[in-house]
């Protein structure tokens, strides 16, 4: 539409400077003589307005001819060129979509022809003929691929990103770790590439940096405020139990202390350092650490331990232990653990209507197997049979006790660990129930954990502690 406005414009512009010329000459008559080289020549000035209109008029016409034969060859070759581009970047799409379906005959094949089409783009012909060789399993000439994207600034990043990928496709984490902080570098703020260069660094168990990465991951929204915290206690755990391994008691006393500040109700925290305070022969604080761990969250891995600090020269005492388990009853009386706890303490020392008064408050807080195996202990030691098993057949019947579980697999441990053996995750293992694990599968809530193909090592909050 411009373009025809603007050619109207300039023959009305020629029309005009015609008309102006012929009423110039309609009201000026006279004539024009020329003498050259014996020549007499004498035109009415309107003819020789006309001629040398007409003249330059010709010759803008020849000079438009001459344009146009003159670039002819340039137009041809920018139309070839324009038709291989569509051919390349036609090839370049087809590619990409074979990548996506996994078939490496056809990715390779339009990779062939983009190359043929676009030879001198070093962009995205390598990347697409990268991600062909990796389909066909070709991983020498994938990683050249990528080698010669990192080459280039504009696609240097495609290019770390490639061969990030590939290192942990070959289970080399320290190649993958420094492609990944490289990327880091490139992109800070990236949520993926933080998770990722995390990952990596707890598989290498480097916990100082893994720590100093999921403080920059929490500020951009990495990981939420409640996962963040949860990594972070169990980057503290990873770090005492290293400690606690090469003998520095010092450094492991200071680790967990900083978990159990940062939450008491973290169970295994208060467990490992109760547990290190009674081997220094720090019992008060070590009581203290269970007293508050147990206000937060009951448990009955600390039962153990506050079995061990029971007083010794009484210890034979029945109603001494008894009144040592109330202590726990006082801290939490709603908690089925509490009750649980004294009722096993009574049955020890023998205080038969005890055991009975604390073992019919645990079922009514929270029926378990454990309370009525305990029950079924009592009712024999008591004289009732019967009883006993009918108690048995209430455990059998019983929802299933928590334990320590691992969300990814659904493995059961004897104790918490910062990493799940033998498949390795971080953070993975929660106390839960056994069969909690298929029914977060049948609704889908944790099958996002393996969405991110860079991701090795899923990090997941520590839920139920």
């Amino acid at each position: 539409m411009i373009r025809t406005l603007w050619i109207l414009t300039k023959i009305a512009v020629l029309v005009a400077a015609g008309w102006w010329v012929a009423h110039w000459a309609m009201n000026n008559p006279g004539t024009v003589q020329i003498s050259w080289l014996g020549y007499d020549i004498e035109a009415h000035i309107g003819l020789v307005l006309l001629a040398g209109f007409v003249v330059i008029l010709a010759a803008l016409v020849v000079y438009r001819i001459w344009l146009t034969l003159v670039s002819l060859p340039v137009m041809w070759g920018k139309k070839r060129a324009d038709k291989r581009r569509d051919r390349g970047m036609r090839a370049l799409v087809l590619g990409l979509s074979a990548v996506a379906a996994g078939d490496a005959r056809v990715a390779g094949y339009q990779a062939t022809r983009m190359r043929k089409f676009l030879p001198k783009d070093g962009g995205l012909p390598h990347l697409l003929e990268a991600q062909a060789a990796r389909l066909q399993g070709n991983d020498l000439v994938a990683r050249a691929h990528f080698d010669a994207l990192m080459r280039d600034k504009e696609t240097a990043f495609l290019g770390v990103r490639g061969l990030m990928q590939d290192a942990m496709d070959h289970a080399d984490v320290d190649a993958a770790l420094v492609l990944a902080r490289k990327a880091q570098d490139m992109h800070p703020k990236q949520k993926w590439i933080l998770r990722t260069v995390f990952g990596l660094e707890v598989q290498k168990h480097d916990w100082t940096a893994a720590e100093k990465t999921l403080k920059s991951a929490e500020r951009v929204g990495a990981f939420t405020a409640e996962e963040a915290q949860s990594n972070r206690l169990a980057l503290l755990m990873a770090q005492a139990d290293q400690d606690l391994r090469a003998g520095l008691q010092a450094q492991a006393l200071h680790h967990l202390r900083d978990a159990i500040q940062i939450s008491a109700a973290f169970v295994p925290a208060a467990v490992r350092l109760a547990r290190l305070c009674i081997d220094l022969q720090k019992k008060r604080e070590a009581a203290r650490i269970i007293e508050r761990a147990w206000r937060a969250n009951p448990h009955p891995d600390l039962i153990p331990l506050w079995d061990a600090l029971a007083p010794e020269n009484k210890a034979s005492d029945a109603m001494v232990r008894m009144r040592w388990y109330e202590r726990l009853v006082a801290l939490r009386p709603d908690h089925a653990e509490s009750q649980l706890a004294a009722a096993r303490a009574a049955l020890e020392g023998g205080l038969w209507g005890e055991v009975r008064q604390y073992l019919v408050m645990a079922e009514t807080l929270h029926p378990s197997p454990r309370i009525y195996r305990l029950w079924a202990r009592l009712e024999e030691k008591t004289g009732h049979p019967e009883t006993a098993k009918r108690m048995l057949e209430k455990a059998a019947d019983a929802p299933a006790d928590p334990v320590w579980t691992c969300r990814q697999t659904g493995r059961i441990y004897e104790r918490w660990s910062p990493i799940a053996e033998p498949h390795g995750t971080f953070n993975t293992i929660v106390w839960d129930y056994p069969d909690a694990r298929k029914n977060l599968l049948a609704d889908g809530s944790i099958l996002h954990m393996q969405a991110d193909p860079l991701l090795a090592a899923p990090v997941r909050s520590l839920g139920g502690r």
